[in-house]
């Protein structure tokens, strides 16, 4: 969904731009983990941790985890 306007989304890259390459990369990484665990939080209680992680992955790729992997 696209319901940033063009003035907003210039003004967001010139705040990431701002930070160091360092801070960057750092803050991604918190967002990425704030996902993870907020899809952690929706799962039901009680299923596996193979199954949990299958579904994590799922949620953060769109797609299922290879089969050669699991």
């Amino acid at each position: 969904m696209e319901d940033t306007s063009r003035e907003i989304k210039e003004v967001q890259q010139q705040i990431w731009m701002s930070f160091s390459e360092s801070d960057r990369i750092r803050k991604c990484a918190e967002l990425f983990e704030l996902a993870k665990h907020t899809i952690e939080a929706r799962l039901p209680a009680g299923l596996s941790e193979e199954e949990r992680k299958r579904r994590v992955f799922k949620e953060i790729y769109g797609f299922d985890l290879p089969e050669d992997t699991r």
